[in-house]
């Protein structure tokens, strides 16, 4: 944050006279509730600023040294001053506390200061009770250390070039969209870095399979060189090493026999030729499952791409955790969570199909009008679907078919209301429609 920024903001601040709680509301994000305005502060190395927002969702509790330190002492307590500490962009706050038997007083310390940013509670006598970091003299000249006094900042040098800030609450606010633009497009090149790893593996694994036509063309050539010794055997002697055969198109082939003799070569190159048919056959069906990964993988990495929201990412590819038996096996779906609801998208033909035999009656099934696509099943579990899961149901279903970008119209209905008429073709009836688009 800048330092001019810091002032303006500090300036606003001090109409205020009263706080009545400072909490950590995520790890890195301090939450401030004056009487009639809460004002946010990410100490984010790097990446430090004061904000305001409606709509900031908290994350979990915490109960560290720090978070019980500054529940203690800057609940329901008043601001003596708050102001910009020199030309450092550091936001001191000092409060004081009353009890029955005298007034304490407690300083925070809100540093944004690039890589050392920090949030420092003191006590008068400017000696540390608590950090959100805690600094050992090995790592840095100024230690912060719980009991220790805390050494001054180095100095400064303040960039003058200040622009005036003439609404310092439309300020804030646009800080907060600028943050989470920028947060969600760091969360999407994260994640698309890891998506992108995962189809470049799964391509060198299709370019490293064997050729499926190559394997027949060497079966059928064993299994003729087996068919042509078994027709000429009566003529082939018991010690012969190495024959020429003509087949029934006068091709000569020149045959190698295995030193055991010519019903063992036969039976070694019926063998082979079996071997190497059945190789071709499951190099087949590999190759078909690694381009479904990889197709779906690169409609994911679409999907993740234009999300809106960092929220919309996270539904879409959730940090990793153990998966069970049943969904490593159940690779035809894609599965997601949403607003507490588990969303199923089928990957391929087979999916669909499978989608539409599991499904539960009351389950709500989405396909995209008059279009071959994905089958989506949200399952309902008969409660009320809101507006938003189906908006995003309806954007699944396009991200993961086969359409081009723009606007579509996604029909939903219950399962009960669709007949299947063969494998994914079906018929449907009492359905709504919502309109859709893919960027």
């Amino acid at each position: 944050m800048k330092y001019y920024e810091l002032l303006e903001c500090a300036k606003f601040l001090q109409k205020f006279k009263s706080i009545r709680r400072i909490s950590r509301v995520e790890d890195n994000t301090l939450k401030i509730d004056f009487q009639t305005l809460s004002l946010y502060a990410s100490m984010q190395r790097g990446a430090s600023a004061l904000f305001m927002c409606d709509n900031f969702q908290k994350g979990k509790h915490y109960q560290a040294p720090f978070d019980i330190a500054l529940a203690k002492r800057f609940s329901n307590v008043f601001v003596d001053s708050l102001e910009v500490s020199g030309e450092d962009r550091v936001l001191v706050i000092k409060v004081s506390q009353k009890n029955s038997y005298k007034i304490v007083r407690f300083v925070l310390l809100l540093e944004f200061t690039g890589r050392n940013t920090n949030a420092i509670i003191l006590d008068e006598n400017e000696v540390v009770i608590e950090a959100l970091r805690h600094i050992d003299k090995s790592v840095s000249y100024r230690m912060v250390k719980t009991g220790e006094k805390l050494a001054p900042l180095p100095k400064y040098q303040v960039d003058r070039n200040f622009e005036p800030i003439n609404d310092v609450k439309d300020f804030l606010y646009k800080e907060y969209e600028k943050m989470q633009g920028e947060s969600l497009q760091n969360l999407k090149n994260s994640k698309s870095i890891t998506l992108k790893k995962k189809i470049a593996k799964f391509e060198m694994l299709l370019k490293e399979l064997e050729n499926e036509k190559e394997l027949i063309t060497k079966a059928e050539d064993f299994s003729s060189k087996a068919t042509l010794l078994l027709s000429n055997r009566h003529f082939l002697t018991k010690d012969i090493k190495e024959c020429e055969l003509k087949d029934f198109d006068g091709n000569i082939h020149k045959i190698t026999l295995s030193e055991n003799g010519i019903q063992d070569t036969i039976d070694d190159f019926f063998a082979k030729s079996k071997r190497l048919k059945q190789r071709a056959k499951s190099i087949h069906v590999e190759k078909e499952n690694l381009s479904e990964k990889v197709e779906f993988l690169s409609k994911l990495l679409d999907a993740v791409l234009n999300a809106k929201s960092k929220e919309e990412v996270d539904i879409l590819l959730p940090k990793s955790t153990l998966k069970t038996k049943n969904e490593v096996q159940n690779s035809i779906f894609g599965v997601f969570f949403a607003n507490g609801y588990k969303i199923m998208v089928g990957k391929n033909e087979k999916g669909n199909i499978e989608l539409l035999k599991t499904a539960k009656k009351n389950d709500t099934w989405f396909h995209v009008k008059d279009t071959p696509s994905s089958h989506v099943v949200l399952k309902t579990d008969k409660s009320n679907i809101n507006d938003e899961t189906i908006a995003f149901c309806a954007k699944l279903c396009l991200n993961f078919s086969g359409v081009n970008a723009g606007i579509y119209e996604v029909d939903y209905t219950q399962r009960r209301n669709v007949k299947v008429v063969e494998k994914a073709h079906v018929n449907y009836i009492d359905f709504k429609t919502i309109k859709a688009q893919k960027e």
